[in-house]
């Protein structure tokens, strides 16, 4: 057993690959995503540092991890095991390099996630704190009713799929920097957001072939008070997955919020036919927005632990 760091950018396809294999078998979701997008999300990203490291009995690469620091106080580690493969020290020595790229950043902490025994487990041996719980729910999009969605007086809705218009993005990135109020692991601070980081974000989406479906909820003003995003790879391409949604705080109380989920699917649906599951991850005391999903149809399928490793 030993480690060794890759760089995913110019890393043979084969072995990014063998780590696709290894998060599939590592994870709750059903059906998990394509090989192709694998590759393409294993190269592609704008969000700061990312390191990757393998695992290897012999020449078989059977376990992964990954540092992704979006931000200096923003760290999130992962590390992945074959079943097969576990109990002879590898998750431990994986941990380590990612431990061992944290301390080169200069960052104090990192989270990951666990969402079965054995990763509980694991995350007890290594000294890891359990932190904040998170819902994965499921919508089944064929089947969802998904009625009108209604808007206060003074509203509207607008919509775009891949780019946001100029004369919005400037709105939209001040909304989307409102996922700063959503639930955090203790200690942690979301990346601020503004134009240049939307605009790296459609890059990096188009880069890896999905696209991007954003709705927003706009005032007289041409003021984005509410926005969702999914996305989606190009067709055919069963599944979606929301990537955030948020309220800001001047606008909130008004249901903007389920009126920009409801009109965001509702167009997915009409526009993508072959799209028929559309996921959602959200903290179990998120309750706002746990509560627009429910309203929009979304079912709880998973529960994972976020979990702390203090430096």
């Amino acid at each position: 057993m030993r480690v060794e760091e890759i760089d995913a950018r110019t890393a043979p396809d084969d072995v990014l690959l063998a780590i696709h294999t290894v998060e599939e078998a590592c994870t709750y979701e059903r059906p998990f995503r394509e090989p192709s997008l694998s590759l393409a999300y294993y190269r592609h990203w704008s969000d700061g540092l990312r390191r990757r490291f393998i695992g290897l009995d012999g020449d078989a690469i059977v376990g992964a991890a990954v540092l992704m620091l979006p931000s200096p106080t923003f760290a999130i580690g992962e590390v992945l095991v074959l079943p097969d493969a576990r109990r002879r020290g590898l998750g431990t020595a994986l941990l380590a390099a990612v431990t061992d790229s944290v301390r080169e950043a200069g960052a104090a902490a990192f989270f990951g996630h666990h969402h079965d025994e054995a990763g509980a487990a694991f995350a007890q041996a290594v000294g890891a704190v359990d932190d904040q719980r998170e819902v994965a729910a499921e919508l089944r999009l064929r089947e969802a009713a998904l009625p009108e969605p209604a808007l206060p007086t003074g509203w509207r809705l607008a919509s775009w799929c891949g780019t946001a218009p100029d004369e919005l993005v400037e709105s939209y990135a001040r909304a989307r920097d409102a996922m700063g109020d959503a639930p955090d692991p203790a200690g942690f601070e979301f990346p601020p957001i503004d134009v240049a980081w939307v605009r790296a974000m459609e890059e990096t989406a188009a880069a890896r072939g999905r696209e991007i479906w954003a709705t927003v909820a706009l005032d007289e003003r041409d003021e984005v008070g509410a926005f969702t995003d999914v996305r989606v790879s190009v067709p055919p391409s069963p599944v979606a997955g929301t990537d955030d949604s948020a309220t800001a705080p001047w606008a909130r109380r008004r249901g903007l919020a389920t009126a920009v989920k409801l009109e965001s699917l509702r167009r997915l649906r009409d526009a993508r036919p072959d799209v028929e599951l559309v996921r959602t991850v959200n903290a179990e005391d998120n309750v706002g927005m746990r509560t627009v999903n429910t309203r929009a149809g979304f079912v709880p399928v998973a529960v994972r632990t976020t979990t702390v490793v203090t430096l």
